[in-house]
């Protein structure tokens, strides 16, 4: 379901103050979440050309 997971760093004016390994993926389930009057318009009128 989800593509392979990696590593990641954190850095903060060219130093590197953390780095990661992602091991785990929790899935939530789906949410309509909130959308924009932009994107309301843009989706009844078919999306991009």
């Amino acid at each position: 379901d989800y593509p392979p997971l990696g590593r990641f760093a954190v850095r903060d004016m060219r130093q590197t103050v953390a780095v990661g390994v992602i091991k785990e993926v929790e899935k939530k389930a789906a949410s309509s979440g909130k959308v924009t009057k932009s994107a309301a318009t843009a989706a009844a009128k078919g999306g991009k050309k």
